[in-house]
């Protein structure tokens, strides 16, 4: 059976539609770059969620603020058993608030959380970050004995808003598993 010139010209074409389509539509869900602006930004939007939360400024409400509507904090212990915080109250609950009470009391008033070396990157919806998650002593004495000097990690999903980037995701994972490579372990989106 032998292909005629026309044949042979339809295939090729088929098979430059077959390649090309799908490079172009990975092309279209490319991440935009980000500006030296953009990490600025988001490297204060993670500076300004350890303050928050470690102070109950404003009730709880300037932590809640740095979360889109519906944005969630997960604590994965490793345990199989994630925690999230995904509505205004229970992120303002969680920043300690509305009375802050629960800061001055302890074990609650030793937390203290640093968010270090972070990496950020973009995604097609904005951009992701990873960063250690390091957990200091207050005043010599720590929330929990199995955390204490402990390094975690958190990984973020940020979004630009018309209020500037905010988190759309900050999942802390405080017993990472290390196996010599970076991951990100964002829980899907729902």
């Amino acid at each position: 059976m032998s292909a005629g010139p026309g044949k042979l010209q339809a295939f090729v074409g088929a098979m430059v539609i077959a390649l090309v389509l799908p490079l172009q539509a990975a092309r279209a869900e490319e991440a935009a770059p980000l500006t030296a602006l953009d990490f600025i930004e988001i490297q204060q939007l993670v500076n300004r969620l350890n303050f928050a939360l470690d102070y109950c400024t404003n009730g709880g409400q300037d932590f809640a603020d740095l979360f889109i509507e519906g944005g969630k904090f997960v604590i994965d212990e490793g345990d199989g058993k994630s925690r999230t915080f995904n509505t205004r109250q229970q992120l303002m609950t969680l920043a300690g608030g509305p009375d802050c009470k629960a800061l001055q009391t302890p074990p609650r008033s030793y937390v203290r959380h640093l968010a270090e070396g972070l990496v950020i990157a973009p995604t097609p919806e904005g951009a992701i970050g990873t960063s250690y998650a390091i957990y200091p002593a207050s005043k010599g004495k720590f929330l929990n004995e199995d955390v204490a000097g402990q390094v975690g990690l958190y990984h973020d999903q940020y979004v630009r808003t018309p209020k500037g980037w905010r988190f759309a995701v900050r999942l802390h994972e405080t017993t990472p598993v290390v196996d010599g490579r970076p991951q990100n372990r964002m829980p899907p989106q729902n």
